[in-house]
Formats: structure tokens, sequence, C-alpha cells
């Protein structure tokens, strides 16, 4: 079959419509998306869960044999393309932008959770009932979340635990799995992943591209370059991300002062914060902490 050169939509949306989506798909979801042959550009994460059946996935365009019971990660930027479905093929997921990530904290964790994001590894393992089974749990309670549409109390927070239940027991697999799996890295890859690692370290006291190029012995603009090929996002658009994420998290603190924030973000002030903040978000700290205070 003669392959597309262009790129389709597949299992994401426009990022336009939907920055902060989180979404669950299922069997029937993945059918009417999902043309066999044609040749996709990833630009969120996917968790899929293979229930039943096998089909051929090629991914960055290496060709896996995805099988019954088992995992399979999509990474932003990555190209896949679906073949050779199986009559009997069965499978859902869940897919979420890095903007819905970065809310979540995720973001800012551990080296471990920054491998998981940026496809350190394979993408695929081969799982046991007893997890499959806990993962299918924990999609449909993220889903029945989801499709809440009452005001009932704390619904922000359910659908938010709910997501990071099924991101993080769905990254323990990836990561237990990953011990004597991992796959070599271009240098593209190995420098988006020791930025990560840095900036996970170090997004309170350092703000400059500078500092994060001079730790990986490059320069800049050759790590922007990096970046923006791998991810589609700048040095600078990632630091400020990080910032604006760990500011959130701060101002939900009652016990700090918007003062005590700025300090710990190593802003000469907290009028300097409140600029820098309201610029990046359209509202100034005191309003954030009001629309989030219990």
């Amino acid at each position: 079959m003669k392959k597309s050169a262009a790129y389709h939509q597949g299992l994401s949306m426009k990022e336009e419509e939907i920055p902060l989506m989180l979404k669950v798909f299922t069997e029937e979801d993945f059918a009417s998306r999902i043309v066999v042959g044609e040749v996709y550009k990833a630009s969120y994460f996917a968790i899929l869960i293979i229930k039943k059946g096998s089909m051929f996935v090629k991914h960055n365009l290496r060709e896996y044999l995805v099988k019954e019971n088992s995992l399979f990660f999509i990474m932003p930027s990555t190209i896949y393309e679906f073949s050779e479905i199986s009559a009997d093929f069965s499978i859902v997921g869940s897919v979420f932008s890095v903007d819905y990530m970065s809310q979540t904290g995720i973001i800012l964790n551990t080296s471990s959770v920054v491998e998981v994001m940026t496809g350190a590894y394979q993408p695929y393992y081969a799982i046991n009932m007893e997890e499959r089974d806990l993962l299918l749990n924990l999609q449909e309670i993220l889903k029945k979340a989801l499709a809440e549409e009452t005001t009932i109390a704390f619904l922000p927070e359910i659908k938010k635990h709910s997501f990071l239940s099924l991101f993080y027991h769905a990254a323990s697999i990836y990561a237990r799995y990953n011990v004597s799996h991992r796959v070599k890295l271009n240098r593209r890859e190995e420098l988006t992943i020791g930025f990560l690692r840095l900036l996970a370290k170090h997004y309170k006291e350092e703000r400059s591209v500078k500092y994060y190029a001079d730790r990986l012995f490059v320069t800049p603009k050759h790590l922007t370059q990096m970046l923006k090929e791998g991810t589609g996002r700048t040095t600078g658009s990632f630091i400020d991300r990080a910032v604006i994420v760990g500011a959130k998290v701060l101002l939900r603190d009652p016990t700090l002062n918007i003062a005590q924030v700025a300090q710990e973000l190593n802003f000469a002030d907290q009028f300097t914060f409140a600029k820098y903040f309201k610029k990046h978000t359209g509202i100034t700290p005191s309003q954030f902490r009001a629309e989030h205070s219990a």
C-alpha cells in the first residue's frame, strides 16, 4: 500500500481547540480515527491498552507487533503508523496534552518521570492480567470522572487524581520493564532528557537558557534548536512553563504569602514575580490565589 506523505490527525485533536486536553478513547473512537496505512504525527501523549487481538505499529520507523494484554506509549512529535489490524482487535486508551501534564505538576517530578515523558525507552510492553485489569479499571474511573456533568464537590480534584493514578501506574510499569530494555538515544534525545532533568532540579533558582546550555556543554542556540526539533518547543518556553507550574503549586499553599512565593522562586521581589506571572497567565498572583482558595 502506498503510504501518505502527509501526517493525519490520528488520536489527537487540534491543539488550539483543547490546549489542556485530556480524553479517554474507546474502541469506537479508535476505529473512527485511525486509518490503516496512514502516517500520523503525535502532538499529544497517549497510553494505549490492548485488550484483544493484534496489530503492527511503526513507531519512528521501528516496527512493533502489538499483541493482546500489552501497553503502548505514544510521545509527542513521534511518527507512527498502524497496519495489519486483526479482526478481533480491541483497544482503549487515554490521550493528554503537554499542557495538561504541566498543570498537574508531573513535569516537575523526578528524572524517572522525565524519561517516561520523553520516551527514553522502547514504547511497547507485554503486561500480565493483573496489570491489565488494574489499568482498565483506572481508565474506567477516569472516563466516568471526565463524563461527570453535575456540579459535585471536588470534581476538578477527582478528575486530576484519577488521571494521576492511571499515569503513575502506567509509568511504574514503563520503568519496571525498562530495567533491561534501554534504547540507545541519539544526541537530540540525550540533550532533551538531560535538560528536563536539570530543569526539574533547578527551575526555582535558574531561569537562564545559558545556565542549562552551559551545564550540558552546548551553546544556548544549539540547545534550543535540538529541543525545537524534538518537541516543537523552545528552551525558554520549557523554563517559563516549569516556573509557572511551580508558582501555582506554591500559591495554593495558604501558609505562604506572595512575597514568600517570589522569594522561593528566586525573584528579586514580589512585584517582579507578579509581572512575570501575569505575563504568562494573564492574571496576577493575587487573582490566581483568590480563584483557587478553598
